[in-house]
């Protein structure tokens, strides 16, 4: 089937965080949503609207420390207005959809580049076009995202990008169902309090939500943790202590963690003498057993110095050394592995396809015995219902047992959305939300989503968003954000 896009719509939901949300220099109160409302045809009289969302969020895609959270939604408006135009022009007529996306993909970043963005920055403005035209194509085929592309009816041509991907098999590189359940793995922010003791009285919010880390592994048996570190062993070394004695009390005894470097080393060097002075704590030996993978640790534009890549390949202590900030382009990983690097992130902000060709990637490297390496799910702060949804429903696709959560921690429920949206939400989804007080929430039994019912028809199983209930992009204004 051949698609084509009719039309490129923007609208914004501004979120408001129960809770700050520190990574990095970065302090996360607030933060608008884009919402993509494309529609596509087939050329044959058949129609349907393909929908895709995030948040632009401040120092992620760009930590430029001359640009401001204002100018950061600038810059990714503008690559989103980039993406519009590519696809538009690109998508006028009927087409192959990995066809169309290649050639919109790269017209994007072309044109987000005249303007001066980051890789990142550009490539955002690709993925929400694409994420909608999977959406609206997966519709158009009566089937889920998973049947398509076990069907082949995207047409995907790996070896256009990777040429080491011309003799293989999608279809292999993808689970013979789509997983069920995913296991969350809970961020825990540099201002997160670990215990419920951490929370001053007058800061207790009572909202009927965990408010420290304590009580989402006591009460939700979280088993998978993401730790934020600072590269600053006098603030790391007791943080860490007190992570390892709450989880050690309230936690499955199975749990694992990762670490989360966010940039803040230099060199390998620096990442080594930071982890042999953890490991000389006694108290940090169970915990640190239990790490998983560390995750870009090195500052994005160091990432790939000849220093660090002699240094990396020759580390024999350190977990898998993974990047996430530094895969900025398609053929970002397929490099990195060739730097040490033992793994890659999956955000559906850095793209869909790309996730799916990474994955590939990653089963290539290790079929021919080069290494154990891994792809991981992680979360830029995503929310009900449109960005969580096709998050999550491209995890299971990917067979990501386990992927970062942490809207549910940074934002109350479902309480951004209108009325018609939560019902939405509770009759579609009875198995992935749950009742909430006066609304809904995402529900986490014994750790788990139960994402069995984002694979019906389209990407996520996402409805109608309630574009009512938003501002048109061309009316909604920075300060709509309020104190952020």
């Amino acid at each position: 089937m051949k698609v084509a896009i009719s039309s490129i719509e923007f609208f914004v939901r501004n979120v408001r965080t129960r809770l700050p949300f520190k990574y990095g220099k970065a302090v996360l109160t607030s933060t608008p949503v884009l919402h993509i409302r494309m529609e596509v045809h087939d050329g044959e009289g058949h129609k349907t609207y393909g929908y895709s969302a995030d948040c632009l969020p401040p120092k992620w895609f760009d930590k430029s420390p001359e640009k401001d959270f204002r100018q950061n939604v600038v810059d990714l408006l503008s690559a989103a207005e980039s993406g519009r135009e590519s696809y538009l022009e690109i998508g006028k007529s009927p087409g192959y959809l990995f066809d169309l996306w290649l050639k919109a993909y790269t017209g994007t970043v072309e044109s987000a580049g005249t303007h001066h963005l980051n890789g990142l920055t550009s490539s955002f403005g690709s993925s929400l076009m694409e994420r909608a035209l999977l959406d609206g194509f997966s519709k158009l085929f009566g089937a889920s995202l998973f049947d398509c592309l076990s069907q082949r009816a995207l047409r995907i041509e790996p070896e256009r990008v990777h040429s080491r991907l011309a003799t293989r098999n999608l279809r292999d590189s993808l689970p013979e169902a789509p997983l069920d359940r995913i296991a969350v793995r809970q961020t825990i922010g540099l201002a997160d309090p670990i215990r419920d003791s951490d929370i001053p009285k007058e800061e207790i919010l009572d909202d009927g939500l965990p408010q420290s880390i304590e009580a989402w592994a006591r009460d939700f048996g979280i088993r998978y943790y993401k730790i934020k570190i600072t590269n600053d062993l006098k603030t790391d070394i007791p943080r860490l202590e007190a992570i390892a004695a709450t989880l050690k009390k309230a936690a499955p005894s199975d749990y694992k963690v990762s670490l989360d470097g966010n940039e803040t080393f230099q060199t390998v060097e620096e990442l080594e003498r930071w982890y042999r002075g953890v490991h000389a704590e006694s108290d940090l030996e169970d915990l640190l057993a239990r790490v998983l993978y560390i995750e870009q640790p090195i500052e994005r534009f160091a990432a790939f110095d000849a220093s660090v890549v002699s240094h990396l390949n020759h580390a024999k202590d350190l977990p898998p050394v993974i990047i996430d900030e530094s895969d900025d382009s398609l053929g970002t990983f397929n490099m990195a592995a060739d730097h040490g690097y033992r793994g890659v992130s999956f955000k559906n902000c850095k793209g869909a396809i790309k996730g799916l060709l990474n994955k590939m990637l990653v089963d290539d490297f290790n079929s021919k015995n080069e290494g154990d390496y891994l792809l991981t799910g992680e979360d830029l702060m995503n929310t009900s219902v449109v960005p969580v949804q096709q998050d999550l429903a491209m995890a299971s696709i990917l067979g990501l047992t386990h992927v970062e959560r942490n809207g549910h921690h940074y934002c109350h429920g479902l309480d951004h959305l209108s009325k018609k949206e939560v019902e939405a939400c509770l009759s579609n989804h009875p198995k992935f939300y749950e009742p909430f007080k006066d609304g809904a929430r995402i529900r986490i039994s014994d750790g788990f989503i139960d994402v069995s019912s984002l694979h019906n028809q389209g990407f996520g199983s996402v409805m109608e968003p309630d574009f009512d209930f938003m501002t048109p992009l061309e009316e909604w204004k920075f300060e709509d954000l309020g104190d952020s």
